[in-house]
């Protein structure tokens, strides 16, 4: 290689990793208490920007198991107590239904999600678990662990909402 191709080579292995920095930067911050919060950019014309709390390690004292269309211990080990619970989900204009599910630390969730009214998608961002598009009156089964925290997990539309308005719900974990 010459070098002017070493210069450019360089200048765009710099770029790449600047880039992936400042997604990394942008994506969220922790602050104090274990909570995580994320910035949204402003809406072009809008001026304000707006932070969300997509994790909080409270438990609403008042959280009970939601019940399950079908459960199944998680292991063949009978010493652990965690379960494969199944649950049905619609999204709709109207948000999710059930739009508060409550599980164990270290359960194994299955959510046979629908979309009624248009397409939809399922981002727990603190988890880091993000399902792609359904199509309006299609169903898809999501599967992800639960962690061994506890405390109250935000999931959210977050690509693929009709009209544009993104709809949220709790995923409670009960220690």
């Amino acid at each position: 290689m010459n070098r002017k191709q070493v210069l450019v080579l360089v200048a765009l292995v710099v770029f790449v990793a600047l880039g992936v920095l400042a997604g990394i930067l942008a994506r969220g911050k922790k602050i104090p208490g274990g909570i995580i919060s994320y910035s949204t950019n402003p809406k072009e014309g809008d001026g304000a920007s707006t932070s969300q709390t997509y994790y909080s390690p409270e438990v609403p004292s008042n959280a009970t198991l939601t019940p399950t269309k079908n459960e199944a211990p998680a292991s063949t080990n009978s010493e652990l107590n965690s379960k494969a619970r199944f649950f049905n989900m619609m999204a709709s204009h109207g948000g999710f239904s059930p739009s508060t599910i409550t599980v164990n630390k270290g359960d194994t969730v299955y959510i046979d999600f629908t979309a009624t009214d248009g397409a939809y998608d399922l981002d727990i961002p603190y988890l880091g678990a993000y399902f792609s598009k359904v199509d309006q009156g299609k169903t898809k089964r999501l599967p992800f662990d639960i962690p061994s925290i506890s405390g109250t997990f935000v999931f959210q539309c977050r690509d693929h909402c009709p009209l544009g308005g993104a709809i949220r719900g709790s995923l409670v974990v009960l220690p």
